[in-house]
């Protein structure tokens, strides 16, 4: 052990951080806070001291009061003392046999474990329920009081123990270093007191568990060997019935293994490993320091992926299975945070090598993880990890996006440590824009400045000489700190799923209502659902839904056009006839403004935008404008009908100057009456307005041109599309709508959804969205209507692999569930087959804790093997055999776990045990009663309907996905419904405030079985 340690409080906060100093030789222990912090020297106070301190070898601080510490000494006996007050007695827990104490360990719940040396017939790791009964009267810690002389435990006989370590999620559960044999993990709720797993191996020192992922545990070698080991606690194998080391001679693999980890030079003898600790803000980050002062930081990561498998999606990894190679970890990086002392070599002193360290709960300024260091000299020291140059990233499709990271510097600790746990990955996105010339236009730089309220006013104040396009790539840039409707950027993805952001168009309008852009599309899409539910563009086998208008006019539905055209060789002629049936379906008026060759193409386009075809209900179709006080849209509607006169009493319902010169305008060229000075006049005019529809209006009255309306890029472009299908000529419609088409596509224009459709030209289009804006969300919900159900796109598919895992690092999981269902739903074809898109594997199965078989009933999942002869034997007239056992393993013969309220067997019953056909068959004249009530249409049928349910799902199994305890369905409503902490005693997980990733939503976070 060094002579000093240092420990971070777990419970530090960015107004008060708190840490323990540890001076080994002079037996002291001080509880210090931060005072300040400049990025290079730390000041600190002390809050309370403890030098009344016997020699130790070991100690540990207790994780649920500050106040507390423990110690165990060279005679083996382990110390409680308090921090706070260093004159009260100590407590002190004997050992019958004296020996050196070697590791010391709390649990959450006050549990304290003690590691001894090994004697023989003896246990050597001793638990004591410090909380509960290490004093008779139930006095406090540190009064005096009678202590027991026996622990409430006693494990490990004749074994040396070298390490110990509590699971913080599961406090009864500890793994700890038998000295030269293996690790072995306890459940100290099993009163047989024996060892459930066990790894072998002689790396037991230094155990430490990663608090994000328990699955994953660390240890180091012995003196002299700098080997590191990462295991998976699922791999575990169960003790045989020999126990030790003469048990077995095979060394268990763990998942990674550092044979040297630290290397010594030739000079100096070989360091050993000092310390092994798991970082607690972000998962797989392990922290390691040897004698000569080198601190290392392993960071590791899990295979997301099955690398044997040609699929993009994750239906094997979600379906799970111990002997997949995707549970190995892999070592991302390893951080050199401080080389080693070599005296020959460096002018350093031995004093200056760092002896202790840990790692903070709070993120650094660049939103890495943190660790605070103790050096030789005392001093004390903040590393924050630099990690990858934050230039550029580039994806798994070989995309490149520019980002940056925000630096910011302070006086405080807490200051340079920007964001806390929850907000660790501070990263500001810099948009990469496909479309370059919008920053060099004159006026390029007038952004508006601070957070932004973005209502219509606020969009219409944006540089009217961009266009519509651009000025959408201005409103992102230009909001503060990225703020996505008052929520940062990175955590966009998470404020939308929470409030449903899905597959409702109406619903994700409303909560995109920042984004106008965002809004109209969502309304396409919307208006292209209900024609597709309703069947309005599929005619004789053939389905035109989902399409814009460049398919329509160009009659090109893709590559995979197949889908949309059932048994039929010539596609073109047959597109021909069913845009032709579908307009007479529609009862579309017909195209009169013009002679065209493409009459229907016209009609169905226009009413594939939202429009009509002659304004045959003006009045209409300016309402909502005009109760929006939208009035210059409403006047640029009427005069694209060639109604100039509601144009101009569109303009007086504004009510504005600038509504009033617009109306001058207008008025001037209804009359005719133009001169030399009218483009000056115009140009005048148009210096003054800011709004898009009131520059296409102006446009117009200049010349008289709808070439120039539809120049006009400020205008949405589905309102130029408009214009371009009322007045322009074929020719010149075919040129605009490819070359608008192609542009689009090209700068990633969200509005061009118009054009495209969700056909396959939308998937470009989405990519390079998805590069501007960084909005993968959106563009995977979007294209999830189409995608796989009328073409397939590799893409698509990584992005709905990459949205699920998103959803999943969110712990999202039940949106998840929701998108996986919806997106398959939206998939079926529309003659009621199968889904297109595969559903998910089950995700959630019941296993059995002892064997790992599936408890289900289905053959495929039960074992050949039968069940021991001496089960039948055993169990046989036992409640074993009785329903009230609930669920039963038929290949071991085990139970489920019980229920936390009722302490029953968790389950269903076996309806072949004894006692389960009858129970069955009243439960099924229960439910032959309720639906012959409902039949009768007597009252009360909800209520009856509501205590169905209840009567059905009352002996399901329901699961916290906090704490993980498991309880009766009926059980669980009843005590939820008065109380919010969980019903085991000590456990302190708040059950009922566990919603969707959101604690204060309310929901149970509960799932059943």
């Amino acid at each position: 052990m060094a002579e000093n340690a240092i420990r971070w409080s777990p419970s530090s906060t960015l107004e008060e951080q708190r840490f323990l100093l540890v001076d080994v030789t002079g037996c002291s222990f001080r509880h210090c806070k931060v005072e300040s912090y400049d990025g290079k020297h730390l000041r600190y106070e002390t809050v309370s001291r403890n030098t009344r301190v016997p020699a130790f070898r070991a100690f540990d601080w207790s994780p649920h009061n500050e106040s507390i510490f423990a110690v165990g000494e060279w005679s083996g006996a382990a110390t409680v003392l308090r921090l706070d007050d260093e004159q009260s007695s100590p407590v002190t827990l004997p050992v019958r046999q004296q020996r050196p104490c070697n590791a010391i360990a709390f649990a959450k719940t006050g549990v304290l474990a003690v590691g001894l040396e090994r004697v023989r017939n003896d246990a050597c790791l001793n638990i004591w329920d410090v909380e509960h009964r290490l004093f008779t009267n139930t006095s406090p810690i540190g009064s005096p009081g009678r202590s027991p002389f026996e622990p409430v435990r006693k494990l490990a006989s004749s074994e040396a123990i070298t390490s110990i370590k509590f699971f913080h999620s599961q406090p009864d559960t500890l793994v700890t270093g038998v000295k030269g044999a293996c690790i072995r993990l306890y459940d100290l709720r099993d009163n047989l007191g024996n060892a459930a797993l066990q790894f072998l191996t002689t790396s037991v020192h230094n155990i430490s568990v990663d608090p994000l992922n328990e699955n994953y545990f660390a240890s180091a070698g012995t003196q002299k060997d700098t080997t590191i080991q990462i295991w998976d606690r699922r791999f575990a194998t169960p003790v045989p019935a020999t126990v030790g080391p003469s048990a077995s001679n095979a060394q268990s693999a763990s998942v990674i293994e550092y044979k040297r980890a630290f290397e010594g030079s030739s000079q100096a003898v070989s360091p050993s490993i000092w310390s092994l600790r798991y970082c607690r803000g972000r998962s797989g980050y392990l922290g390691a320091l040897a004698s000569n002062g080198e601190f290392k930081i392993f960071e590791t990561r899990q295979n997301a992926v099955p690398e044997a498998t040609e699929r993009y999606d994750q239906e094997d990894w979600d379906a799970g299975g111990q002997d997949m190679e995707e549970h190995q970890l892999t070592t991302k990086r390893t951080h050199h945070v401080e080389s080693p002392v070599d005296k020959a070599g460096r002018d350093r002193r031995e004093t200056a090598r760092i002896v202790a360290f840990d790692f903070t709960n709070l993120a650094g300024s660049k939103g890495m993880p943190s660790a605070i260091s103790l050096r030789g000299d005392k001093r004390i020291e903040i590393y924050e990890l630099k990690g990858l140059p934050p230039v550029f990233a580039i994806s798994s499709e070989g995309q490149m996006i520019g980002s940056r990271f925000d630096h910011t510097a302070g006086d405080k600790l807490a200051q340079t440590n920007a964001l806390a746990q929850a907000s660790m990955f501070n990263i500001r996105p810099h948009v990469t824009k496909v479309s370059s010339n919008a920053s060099s236009r004159p006026g390029s730089q007038r952004q508006p400045k601070g957070r932004i309220s973005w209502n219509q006013k606020n969009i219409n104040k944006l540089n009217p000489d961009f266009s519509s396009c651009e000025r959408h790539e201005q409103w992102f840039e230009s909001q503060d700190a990225n703020i996505l409707g008052g929520w940062p950027l990175n955590d966009a993805t998470r404020f939308r799923c929470l409030r449903g952001y899905l597959f409702d168009c109406q619903k994700n309008m409303e909560i995109v209502a920042h984004d106008p852009w965002l809004q109209d599309m969502w309304g396409w899409i919307g208006r292209a659902k209900r024609l597709a539910v309703d069947e309005s563009l599929t005619v004789r086998g053939i389905d035109l839904s989902y399409v814009g208008v460049y398919n329509i006019w160009n009659v090109d539905l893709g590559t995979e056009s197949g889908t949309r055209i059932s048994g039929r060789s010539d596609n073109t002629d047959i597109l021909l006839y069913a845009i032709e049936a579908i307009c007479r379906n529609l009862e579309l008026p017909e195209f009169t403004s013009f002679e065209t060759s493409l009459p229907a193409h016209r009609r169905l386009c226009l009413h594939l935008c939202g429009f009509g075809v002659q304004g045959e209900d003006l009045d209409a179709e300016i309402k909502d404008p005009l109760e929006k006080d939208r009035s210059r849209e409403a006047a640029f509607i009427a005069l694209v009908r060639n109604e100039p006169k509601q144009a101009l009493t569109a303009l007086k319902a504004g009510n504005t100057s600038a509504n009033r010169e617009l109306s001058i305008a207008l008025a001037g060229f209804v009359r005719g009456s133009t001169d030399d000075t009218w483009n000056d006049t115009i140009q005048d005019i148009a210096s003054s307005q800011e709004n898009p529809f009131a520059h296409a209006i102006l446009a117009f009255v200049k010349r008289g041109s709808w070439q120039d309306v539809v120049s006009t890029k400020s205008l949405p472009l589905r309102f130029r599309v408009l214009v371009a299908l009322l007045h322009l000529p074929d020719e010149d419609l075919t040129t605009y709508i490819t070359t608008t088409t192609s542009t689009c596509i090209e700068n990633g224009d969200i509005e061009g959804i118009v054009l495209t459709g969700l056909s396959e030209k939308v998937v470009p289009l989405l990519q390079n969205y998805i590069l501007k804006y960084l909005d993968l969300q959106t563009a995977i919900l979007a294209v999830s209507h189409t995608s796989p159900r009328y073409f397939s796109s590799r893409l698509v598919d990584i992005w709905r692999t990459e949205y699920r895992n998103r959803l999943n690092t969110h712990r999202l999981f039940i949106p998840r569930v929701r998108f996986d269902t919806g997106a398959t739903a939206l998939s079926c074809p529309s003659n009621g087959g199968a889904p297109t898109l595969k559903p998910p594997e089950r995700q959630i199965s019941l296993r059995c804790n002892h064997c790992d078989q599936a408890l289900d009933r289905n053959p495929a999942n039960v074992s050949a093997t039968p069940p021991p002869a001496s089960f039948a034997a055993k169990n046989q007239g036992t409640i074993f055999a009785d329903w009230k056992s609930g669920t039963v393993c038929e290949k071991c013969g085990k139970h489920l776990p019980r229920c936390v309220i009722c302490m029953l067997w968790l389950g269903m019953p076996d309806p072949h045990s004894k006692g389960g056909a009858e129970r069955n068959v009243r439960a099924m004249e229960r439910s032959a009663e309720s639906e012959k009530s409902e039949k009768s249409g007597t009252a009360g049928d909800e209520k009856r309907k509501a205590e169905k349910g209840r009567e059905l799902m009352k002996e399901f199994i329901t699961v916290c996905r906090g704490c993980w305890h498991m309880m009766h369905a009926a059980h669980a409503e009843e005590w939820f419904g008065r109380n919010r902490e969980c019903p085991v005693p000590g456990c302190g997980c708040r059950c009922a405030e566990l919603g969707m990733g959101n604690a204060s939503s309310g929901e149970a976070a509960t799932v059943s079985g």
